[in-house]
């Protein structure tokens, strides 16, 4: 199974960096350039908001039929802003919203995401 994230501040790409997942499973979104399209099964994490997410709808229009679900990655004290642009997709785009985590994760966030991706596959 595919990650695909973006980060604003690195705080996600550090919790993708826990999971030891091969290279070739992880794809980094940008705002700069052509997104990506995707022809296998993939996982979204995202961060908790960014007022320019138009890169990130962009690659969903193109590959909603291969992903799975959103995870979302905050701190909670954003309050209700918590994991906010992942909750948003997961609607706009009626994908399940799978997890949500504080941070860069703690080890059980890191084993339960591993266990979302082996279930997901």
């Amino acid at each position: 199974m595919k990650v695909v994230f973006h980060t604003l501040t690195g705080q996600t790409k550090r919790f993708i960096q826990k999971l030891d997942l091969p290279s070739e499973a992880i794809v980094e979104l940008s705002p700069v350039g052509q997104s990506p399209l995707l022809s296998e099964p993939f996982i979204l994490i995202l961060p908790t908001y960014n007022d320019n997410f138009d890169f990130v709808e962009d690659f969903l229009v193109e590959n909603q039929t291969f992903c799975r679900g959103i995870i979302g990655i905050g701190n909670r004290n954003f309050g209700t802003d918590f994991c906010r642009e992942a909750r948003e997709l997961s609607q706009e785009y009626h994908l399940p919203l799978l997890y949500e985590l504080e941070f860069n994760g703690t080890e059980a966030d890191i084993n339960t995401v591993k266990g979302i991706l082996r279930n997901e596959s």
